[in-house]
């Protein structure tokens, strides 16, 4: 008798322990997901919302809430949109940040365009150099060699598009051209040259040292600029971090 009851304590406890985890399972399995998605566009934002939180639940409703990481969100997601925030809150809740990404430079082949966001990660390839949102071109990049060398030219490209400096970055420049030193020459320094939709260039030589003080520097001399000086030329802004901006009308 006395094995008899061990045998029945000892499968009470069983059957105790498995529904404590039942219980636990059910209460801490993901059921909810809130999405906030930060778009640039305003169009279907609703239906976007939806189809990112159906493609989450899909992949994480009935899990433990606990066994929930961002890449099993993140891996969920369309190519045109990223996880900027994920926060559990439980016992059973999933909120998280979703921010559509910038098609913005493109890099030609020759035979196809290869587009990149803010940031430079690569997003699609197409025929002609159209963005996907606004229809205008994207901003083409040349000289480059690999996806590093683009994330440094986007890098760049921040820099030269904020508030502080020149404002905007596709609709006014066309083109962005990286040039890599071959030579031990001092005046043969990297450059990057911003080809201007207006006729200008700037020209940032040695561009990864002191970045934002030499565009700095080029933006005062645009913005004191006539006009008509907008339309040709090259500004100038030299490996010397303590050399000022100049500007050439005949390069």
């Amino acid at each position: 008798m006395k094995h008899l009851r061990k045998i029945a304590t000892l499968i009470i406890a069983v059957i105790m322990v498995a529904a404590i985890a039942v219980g636990i399972g059910v209460i801490y399995a993901v059921r909810n997901v809130n999405v906030t998605f930060l778009s640039y566009a305003d169009d279907n934002a609703e239906t976007k919302i939806l189809t990112v939180k159906e493609s989450v639940l899909s992949n994480c409703r009935g899990r433990l809430i606990s066994s929930i990481s961002e890449e099993d969100v993140s891996s969920v997601l369309a190519d045109d949109c990223f996880l900027e925030s994920f926060e559990k809150v439980l016992p059973c809740t999933i909120n998280i940040t979703v921010q559509q990404r910038r098609e913005v430079f493109t890099v030609f082949d020759g035979e196809t365009y290869s587009t990149y966001d803010d940031v430079g990660k690569f997003m699609r390839t197409a025929e002609k150099n159209e963005n996907s949102y606004d229809g205008a071109p994207n901003l083409i990049i040349t000289g480059t060699d690999g996806d590093n060398d683009i994330k440094t030219v986007a890098a760049v490209c921040a820099i030269f598009k904020s508030e502080e400096n020149f404002g905007s970055l596709r609709a006014a420049v066309k083109q962005v051209e990286l040039y890599k030193s071959q030579t031990t020459i001092t005046t043969d320094s990297d450059r990057l040259t911003f080809r201007l939709w207006s006729g200008l260039s700037i020209e940032i030589r040695d561009f990864t040292q002191h970045t934002a003080e030499k565009i700095k520097k080029a933006f005062k001399l645009f913005d004191r600029l006539e006009p008509e000086q907008t339309l040709r030329g090259r500004i100038y802004c030299l490996a010397d971090v303590n050399a000022e901006a100049t500007y050439n009308p005949n390069a």
